[in-house]
């Protein structure tokens, strides 16, 4: 984020930390409900944080005639929340902890927000990031849990649950790196449930894929691309919350894999040749999907290191977050909004000047207004705006029923803040290239080879 606000020491506890925060107008009475989850991916991160502050926003919606209840939902994540294996379950240990206390959270506040000034009714879910994906997983109960939702730069279409093969090993190079590995089962499940929750945090490295698994409880498989295109009755199978969730607001920032590059930087010795040797062996069928690929976002062997990585993860984002984006906004059941967010970070560092990851986060809360300039903060309070509009139950701008080709646009080209209509991508500042490549070949193709990009297995 490159820029930070005060706060506290965080104390580190799997079960302590298990609360949420509501934040409620004065004589709140039937009040819509907007739930947040954090993103983080479901390795870092608190409702506690400062940016997720819910205060500013919610008294935005009382200055504009449409106030509402805030509540942030913490929920165990790292090994307390995801970490699984055959014998920890045999154990007694459920897996998916992360996800079942947002479970939790959801029901509790289905019966007691009321006792807040809370419409149970009126409940509008929103993620941002791996927030989001943990968002499409709640939409596959059976039971409703929310009546609207808001999914910002994440979906399960980037990050999948892991199949329960992949678990197991992170639970065994989990265990390497706690030293666990010559204990009795019965031993090493007292450690983990006992022993220091530092270690669990310091010692297991972010390398090792700790996430939502399989378990056919409470997260099922997909949805995939083809399934999202299969039709109405197709993606009720798959997300049967589309049935009773009523309506969704979706979108992406235009540099979301800023976040990624972190995982890719020790990778940047010749990247582009790495990338086109792992995309020749992916699409071997597709030699000149291959070559438009490179060609058009410049990931040649002749392109300097630096550049190179660049160029991939603009590739990254338009498969991992602008796709999904508009993909889940054109194939949902029911009435839905679709919003691009093109405001550049401000702030010295690698991300300057480029619409990063998390940006959605500082412009929606409305806690780093005095950081930024006077555009911006106009982009972020029109994004607030259209949000707390969503809450309460009305139309922010037209929705994809209403106007099949047009989103809503947060910075250049639109500026101030508009509506456009149009089916070119490069009017919302997006990559048209990217829909005909993944035409060629298939949606779930790409995806596949960025997630094994994602996984170190290229």
């Amino acid at each position: 984020m490159q820029n930070t606000l005060p706060h506290g020491d965080f104390d580190i506890s799997d079960l302590d930390g298990l609360h949420l925060n509501i934040t409620v107008p004065s004589g709140a009475k039937g009040l819509p409900v907007l739930v947040f989850i954090h993103g983080g991916g479901f390795t870092v991160g608190s409702n506690a944080w400062p940016q997720y502050d819910q205060s500013r926003l919610v008294k935005l919606s009382i200055d504009l005639g449409m106030p509402f209840i805030g509540v942030s939902v913490n929920y165990r994540i790292g090994a307390p929340g995801f970490l699984t294996s055959k014998e920890l379950q045999a154990a007694g240990c459920k897996c998916n902890n992360g996800i079942r206390d947002q479970r939790t959270a959801l029901l509790w506040i289905k019966q007691q927000i009321g006792g807040f000034g809370g419409d149970p009714g009126k409940v509008t879910l929103m993620g941002q990031s791996a927030g989001s994906v943990a968002c499409m997983i709640h939409l596959q109960s059976k039971e409703a849990l929310f009546q609207q939702l808001i999914l910002m730069s994440g979906s399960t279409l980037l990050l999948p649950p892991l199949p329960p093969p992949v678990s197991e090993i992170a639970y065994s190079l989990s265990m390497k790196a706690l030293d666990l590995e010559g204990l009795t089962v019965d031993e090493r499940v007292a450690k983990l449930i006992h022993g220091p929750k530092s270690d669990l945090y310091e010692k297991i490295t972010p390398a090792i894929p700790l996430l939502p698994v399989i378990d056919n409880e409470v997260v099922h498989p997909g949805p995939s691309y083809e399934e999202l295109f299969g039709g109405a009755t197709r993606v009720e199978n798959v997300l049967p919350g589309t049935k009773w969730c009523q309506r969704i607001l979706v979108g992406d920032c235009e540099f979301d894999a800023s976040i990624y590059r972190g995982m890719l930087e020790p990778h940047k010795n010749e990247i582009a040749k790495r990338f086109h040797n792992f995309a020749s062996r992916t699409l071997c069928g597709f030699p000149s999907v291959v070559e438009e690929l490179e060609r058009v976002y410049n990931i040649t062997t002749e392109t300097a290191d630096d550049a190179a990585l660049d160029n991939i993860l603009e590739w990254t984002t338009d498969i991992g977050f602008y796709l999904p984006a508009i993909t889940i906004a054109h194939t949902w059941p029911g009435k839905s909004y679709l919003y691009h967010l093109n405001e550049v970070n401000p702030w010295e560092g690698p991300k300057r000047g480029k619409a990063a990851h998390i940006m959605d986060v500082i412009l929606l809360f409305q806690n780093f207004q005095e950081s930024l300039s006077q555009d911006q903060q106009a982009q972020g309070k029109r994004f607030a705006e259209n949000t707390i509009c969503f809450i309460a139950g009305s139309d922010p701008f037209p929705s994809c029923q209403a106007e099949s080709n047009g989103a809503m646009v947060y910075g250049p080209p639109a500026s101030p803040a508009g509506f456009i209509k149009s089916s070119e991508p490069s009017d919302f500042g997006r990559r048209a290239v990217i829909h005909k490549l993944s035409g060629e070949v298939g949606y779930d193709t790409l995806q596949r080879m960025l997630g094994n990009i994602l996984a170190g297995q290229w």
